[in-house]
């Protein structure tokens, strides 16, 4: 049965602009999908595309990475129409 899923991925590293500053971001993306392999696939292809539309530069010798940090099944519909944006962070900040 289709469900919509809700996989929240997690990116890093790369550069965005003329900033110098490592970046990582959270992003949820909300998906159709008949299983949770298949939505964790279209996930990750939706948010390289959304990523792409922003040119981040990769950096050289660090390979950059999307993980999934956490996957909902059965989030209400009306999620898909929503316009889902990315929530950056630095990585250089010292965690506290």
């Amino acid at each position: 049965m289709i469900q919509v899923f809700c996989i929240q991925l997690l990116g890093e590293p790369f550069l965005l602009g003329e900033d110098a500053e490592e970046k990582g971001f959270y992003h949820n993306e909300f998906v159709l999908a008949l299983s949770e392999q298949r939505a964790i696939a279209a996930a990750k292809s939706k948010t390289m595309k959304r990523l792409a539309r922003l040119a981040p530069r990769f950096i050289e010798g660090k390979p950059f990475t999307l993980q999934v940090e956490e996957v909902l099944s059965g989030a209400s519909p009306w999620w898909l129409l929503r316009a889902q944006g990315f929530l950056f962070f630095s990585l250089n900040e010292p965690e506290l």
